[in-house]
């Protein structure tokens, strides 16, 4: 139950609600003695409740407190109040990065605003990693700009009073995994596996790959899929969304690595990487092809470990997990991922899915803007305008399946002829 404007808590006078998430409620409150308010986050009764959760919860924020950084939202007190745990933090008088790029409309937000961003919460994560503090919840909504309109404003990560500390092997449940982490935890947090400061790496580039392309890196209506490519599909390519950003592909690849091994050392070595990519100082040689074929794991065992995150999702997305259905593959190499092999430009069920052509070229199924249609493609999330049109004497084929043909024979140079005769093998309906 949300509390009201004017009402009391634990001493503070609520002045308003800031906003609400999936463990409780946060409330910019006035403070009982001093002449400022403070933001109060109040957590939900049966989060509350749950008596390991609120050993840890009160160990951990005890640690966030003293953590003293300019990029890092100050921990104040915290407490229990009507069967509520409660912390209070500085309030940050401005917006938050996924606000900023609502507002923002279509696309991504410029690319040295995004490297500013990424490198101010870099370094508060190495600052709280080098004190065995990780932050597990990295995302847009957590990280707050004040000073709008300055030329460079001030950036604080927020939420690290529920952190946890390195070696923390406490059970993962709804209580730290919830709908809106999945889109950015990296692969060993997910399956509930030891983590370190290389998984808050992960949702930094995560997060960075959505302040940048307008969108996460993994897309689809299902969590369970998104679960589902965050453990298994290659990093996609922000060119896909944003011609113009490839070259920082090779440095968010790496850096979105399935294995934590594969990633940079530090945030702020990605950070300086990401900021040479864009012609930035940085002094950071970066592998022209970063990412690495998974190691090879055994399907059955990571995805049954899934079982506690899906239970807080639905019965629904763990049974889409569980007994998903794979399209027919060739055989590959023993632990080399198997992926289908598929037809440029035919249909696609599962936006963000995986693939392979006919030549052994990564696939995604894509988005075509102009149509709304999936279809596979060489590029993730979205799939570029067809640069090549019929010639005065081509054939036309119907809406729908002619943009397919154009896809098809811009992406793999194909004639126009086999791209139809791909298109109508590959496609899901359809005329024949």
């Amino acid at each position: 139950m949300s509390i009201a404007p004017g009402e009391r808590f634990a001493g503070y006078t609520v002045v308003r609600l800031l906003g609400a998430g999936g463990m409780g409620e946060v409330y910019l409150a006035a403070h009982p003695r001093l002449p400022r308010q403070d933001a109060i986050k109040v957590l939900r009764k049966d989060v509350s409740a749950d008596a390991e959760y609120q050993a840890r919860f009160e160990r951990e924020a005890d640690f966030a407190a003293d953590l003293m950084h300019p990029n890092i939202v100050r921990v104040y007190d915290r407490g229990e109040h009507d069967g509520q745990l409660w912390i209070s933090m500085e309030y940050v008088d401005g917006t938050d990065a996924g606000q900023l790029l609502r507002g923002q409309g279509s696309g991504g937000l410029p690319a040295d605003e995004v490297v500013h961003i990424i490198s101010a919460v870099a370094d508060a994560l190495d600052y709280a990693h080098q004190r065995k503090l990780l932050h597990r919840d990295i995302k847009p909504a957590n990280i707050l700009l004040t000073d709008i309109g300055a030329e460079w404003p001030r950036v604080l990560l927020a939420d690290f009073g529920i952190a946890r500390r390195m070696g923390d092997t406490s059970r993962l449940t709804a209580t730290s995994m919830t709908v809106g982490t999945v889109a950015y935890a990296a692969p060993e947090q997910l399956m509930g596996e030891h983590v370190d400061g290389r998984a808050d790496q992960y949702s930094l580039a995560a997060t960075a790959f959505e302040l940048l392309a307008g969108a996460p890196p993994y897309l689809h209506d299902n969590p369970a899929a998104v679960i589902s490519q965050h453990i298994t599909a290659p990093p996609p390519l922000i060119a896909g969304r944003r011609p113009e950003l490839a070259d920082l592909d090779p440095v968010l690849s790496r850096a979105l690595a399935k294995s934590p091994e594969d990633r940079f050392g530090s945030c702020a070595e990605f950070a300086s990487a990401l900021r040479a990519s864009i012609g930035g100082p940085g002094g950071l040689t970066v592998p022209a092809q970063a990412y690495r074929t998974p190691r090879p794991r055994r399907r059955r065992t990571r995805l049954l470990a899934l079982v506690a995150v899906l239970a807080t999702i639905g019965v629904a997305a763990a049974a889409y997990l569980l007994g998903e259905r794979e399209p027919v593959t060739r055989h590959a190499a023993p632990g080399v991922p198997q992926v289908p092999v598929v037809l440029i430009g035919a249909d696609c069920e599962t936006l963000g899915a995986a693939g392979q052509s006919s030549t052994g070229e990564k696939a995604y199924c894509a988005r075509l803007p102009s149509t709304g249609d999936t279809m596979w493609s060489i590029y993730s999330g979205t799939v570029p305008v067809p640069t090549v049109t019929p010639a005065a004497t081509d054939q036309v084929y119907p809406p729908g399946i002619e943009e397919q043909v154009r896809v098809c024979v811009t992406e793999t140079g194909q004639d126009r002829a086999t791209c139809r005769d791909n298109v109508r093998r590959g496609n899901l309906v359809g005329p024949p």
